[in-house]
């Protein structure tokens, strides 16, 4: 197991312990068990720079806002053309290598770090302005609060929830009107909230 993995797994499990012990009031490990994996997992964010949002050593709070800060994008966040015809992707791509993945439909998000800090983390809005969701983007379980690169690094990529936790979510939903329709528009509206607590639920 290399070190990237081993980061993930404490982080799984230490975040499972504080959790079962916060919300159950029982314990699945001694103190010192606990104890002893958060100074591996310290060590191991320390050697690599890697340290993820739900990572014990970060424990990052949460915040109640009135309304979201908007921010002008440095470049318009365009939205990308679609297609499905074979030979304009191979045009497109000309000589250059190409990888096709599966559309993951969520809300997109911009990401900033900046010495190997996440910096802020911003919605895509409507390509020119976007909404500052940097608390409510912390709140990712498997998003990266430091990375080893120093300088700085822009990321775009998709915030989404997973077919399983949307049918999850709406099963404990009574009210058939309450439910939610697809998991783009939960997502959406997990990522928008003012409160990063709701955000993290």
């Amino acid at each position: 197991m290399d070190k990237k993995e081993r980061i993930a797994e404490l982080t799984a499990l230490l975040d499972r312990a504080a959790r079962v012990y916060e919300q159950e009031d029982r314990e699945i490990m001694s103190n010192f068990e606990y104890d002893a994996l958060y100074d591996e997992l310290l060590k191991l964010e320390q050697a690599t720079g890697i340290v993820l949002s739900n990572s014990p050593t970060q424990r990052a709070g949460y915040e109640i806002l009135s309304e979201l800060p908007k921010e002008a994008h440095p470049s318009k966040m365009l939205s990308l053309d679609k297609t499905k015809d074979v030979d304009f992707l191979v045009s497109f791509a000309g000589d250059q290598e190409a990888v096709l993945s599966w559309k993951l439909d969520g809300l997109t998000i911009v990401l900033t770090y900046e010495e190997g800090k996440l910096l802020k983390a911003v919605t895509r809005g409507n390509g020119e302005i976007g909404e500052v969701v940097t608390n409510n983007a912390k709140q990712f379980t498997n998003l990266p609060m430091s990375i080893p690169f120093k300088g700085r690094l822009v990321l775009r990529g998709e915030a989404v929830i997973t077919y399983p936790d949307f049918e999850h979510i709406n099963e404990n939903i009574t009210d058939e009107g309450a439910k939610y329709k697809n998991p783009r528009n939960l997502c959406s509206g997990s990522v928008r909230q003012l409160d990063s607590k709701i955000t993290k639920e």
